[in-house]
């Protein structure tokens, strides 16, 4: 299937590659099916590109990467929507926010998208605590990560 997308241009992706996702994310409910693209320019960041609209691009990027630290449960709704059988079967993901100025760019470790990679269902939930900020910056995570923990994220 060849889609259009808004960084990428035309790009040729595996129908099995497709993540759905059954009520769409917060605030785009009419986006259902989304494409993870990335090229080696781009990683560690990741586009979450939607499939419904050619416009909607959202760049993301495993949170882990960054704050290893990271850790939250998911609701057992959840578990049942996405189907999870085992946690090694599950792919986090975090929305990340890149303004002209790359240096204050965010990332959202209060609503981290999940997708089930065995069956492509995602999701996105907030988390409940707040432990987890939306607007975390990278480069703080950054500079603390080797030091003294990762109390930021």
């Amino acid at each position: 299937m060849i889609i259009p997308t808004a960084h990428f241009g035309d790009v040729e992706i595996d129908d099995n590659k497709i993540l759905h996702f059954d009520k769409g994310l917060p605030g785009l409910d009419e986006d259902r099916r989304f494409a993870l693209l990335s090229n080696e320019d781009s990683r560690p960041v990741s586009w979450l590109q939607s499939l419904d609209h050619k416009e909607i691009s959202l760049p993301v990027m495993d949170p882990f990467l960054i704050c290893p630290d990271y850790s939250f449960d998911i609701s057992q709704d959840d578990v049942e929507v996405l189907a999870i059988e085992d946690i090694k079967d599950v792919y986090v993901l975090s929305i990340l926010v890149i303004p002209k100025n790359a240096n204050a760019m965010t990332i959202n470790l209060s609503a981290p998208i999940i997708v089930n990679v065995r069956n492509s269902r995602g999701c996105q939930i907030v988390l409940d605590d707040r432990k987890y900020r939306v607007r975390v910056p990278v480069s703080d995570l950054l500079a603390k990560s080797g030091k003294d923990g990762m109390e930021l994220c």
